[in-house]
């Protein structure tokens, strides 16, 4: 496997975004309290005291959060930092997936999404988007990391856990030019299957199907998978979109996917 030392950038990982994501969920936590509290504090006061109670721990708590992170996160509007914070743990690849589970698991591929994206996030999956969307996600995720390489970093945070701390929250590696186009080959090459123009029938179920299943990706193919299959994948998805905190589907909308995939689904080869 052609690592060239990408599999040492991976190996301190886990760890490292699990002390990050409970410092960010400790300090999430924190502020709600407070701001809980005071509501309570001045539930008897009137309307007009609780709101000033609570908007001046609003304010205290953004402070504090601008202090934690340093200059860039400061600059950042108000609305701006309060999103960055109820984002996290929001809407990304769910866990489980290893290397050995991707396609092609012997190849540079898996190796350098196990390296890089778990800095940040659960290992994706090639299948999770479509050969089109792939590099225009991968560039905005190799400028994200750019800019927030040194983010959190402020004078906070250094006094409240100094250099060990600090290191816990920022990335220890950026994939280079080359890395970036070897994931970017290797994403698209096995990347979702979308349905091509013309391929879906002009039905209410087609719509709702296209409705329900391209809010995260592009529309798949029903093609995609034969009719049991699509029975498995179905009920893998709505288990991902429960661990990405993503709102998953009624049983009757299930059942309505579920019938119209299995019709059109790819015959099993003989």
């Amino acid at each position: 496997m052609e690592m060239h030392g990408s599999s040492d950038v991976g190996s301190s990982t886990a760890p490292r975004r699990r002390r990050r994501s409970g410092l960010a969920a400790g300090l999430c936590l924190l502020l709600l309290l407070g701001v809980g509290l005071v509501a309570c504090a001045g539930s008897g006061s009137g309307g007009a005291g609780q709101d000033r109670a609570t908007g001046l721990v609003v304010a205290q708590a953004d402070s504090f959060m601008a202090d934690l992170a340093g200059a860039p996160f400061a600059n950042l509007s108000q609305g701006q930092r309060w999103r960055a914070v109820a984002s996290l743990g929001t809407g990304l690849p769910p866990s489980g997936f290893e290397t050995s589970d991707l396609p092609e698991p012997e190849s540079t591929g898996p190796g350098l999404l196990h390296a890089y994206c778990t800095q940040c996030h659960w290992l994706p999956t090639p299948q999770m988007h479509s050969a089109g969307e792939w590099p225009i996600l991968l560039r905005r995720m190799g400028l994200r990391m750019q800019v927030l390489e040194h983010r959190v970093s402020g004078p906070l945070l250094d006094r409240v856990g100094g250099e060990s701390l600090e290191a816990s929250v920022m990335y220890r590696s950026l994939p280079s030019e080359a890395e970036m186009d070897t994931l970017t080959a290797y994403l698209t090459r096995n990347a979702l299957p979308v349905a091509s123009p013309g391929e879906l029938p002009s039905t209410a179920e087609a719509g709702h199907f296209v409705d329900e299943c391209s809010s995260c990706h592009e529309t798949p193919s029903p093609t995609a998978h034969t009719a049991a299959a699509w029975d498995d994948v179905l009920t893998r998805m709505q288990e991902n979109m429960r661990k990405m905190r993503v709102d998953t589907l009624s049983t009757r909308d299930m059942d309505r996917i579920r019938t119209f995939l299995q019709a059109h689904a790819s015959r099993p080869a003989d």
